[in-house]
């Protein structure tokens, strides 16, 4: 297991013939703990991105210290359980097969962790990796975003946040897109 004193690792996980983004950890997080819990391989691979200061825990390191301190246990459960829940909203979005549709999912889910879930209001920084995170070539991924602009169901600042202008509206949008795809799959 690794913890990140300093720098940047993107956990990564090959599909099929695509790889996915499946996280970004930075100072403080750790990785490489399913490994040391359940004795399988690790499920995804951990790249570092920036520079970084790990600090490496052997599995008997590992079992001592969660014995002897469960206040980490209690921290690596929730940041495990946080995980889980990014990575049960990567796969639901997956399922979608369009990618206008999961990038407005996305962006609902981006804006949903930056502020209050029922409004959707507020300026939310829109992620670096995003093009990575949804596999989207980065020109479709910018005319995507400039056709939802165009269409106003977002507006994006210089600073390279977004805000979504009509909840409802966007809303509505991404019904209608979730029923096409479901519409289309089920026809073909």
């Amino acid at each position: 297991m690794f913890v990140l004193k300093s720098g940047r690792v993107r956990l990564e996980k090959r599909v099929h013939d695509q790889t996915v983004v499946v996280g970004e950890l930075g100072a403080g997080a750790f990785c490489g703990e399913l490994a040391m819990i359940n004795d399988q391989p690790r499920p995804v691979t951990a790249t570092v991105t920036e520079d970084a200061s790990l600090i490496k825990l052997e599995a008997g390191q590992f079992e001592e210290m969660v014995r002897k301190n469960p206040d980490i246990s209690v921290r690596m459960l929730k940041k495990m359980g946080k995980r889980l829940n990014e990575s049960q909203f990567r796969v639901s979005n997956y399922s979608l097969r369009s990618n206008e549709g999961r990038l407005l999912h996305q962006l609902r889910h981006e804006a949903e962790q930056a502020g209050d879930s029922d409004a959707l209001t507020g300026s939310t920084p829109i992620p670096d990796d995003l093009a990575a995170v949804l596999s989207i070539d980065i020109g479709e991924l910018k005319a995507l975003l400039n056709e939802f602009i165009d269409r106003e169901l977002i507006a994006i600042d210089a600073d390279g946040h977004f805000e979504i202008p009509d909840p409802a509206e966007f809303d509505r949008y991404l019904s209608y897109l979730e029923l096409k795809d479901r519409y289309d799959y089920s026809e073909s």
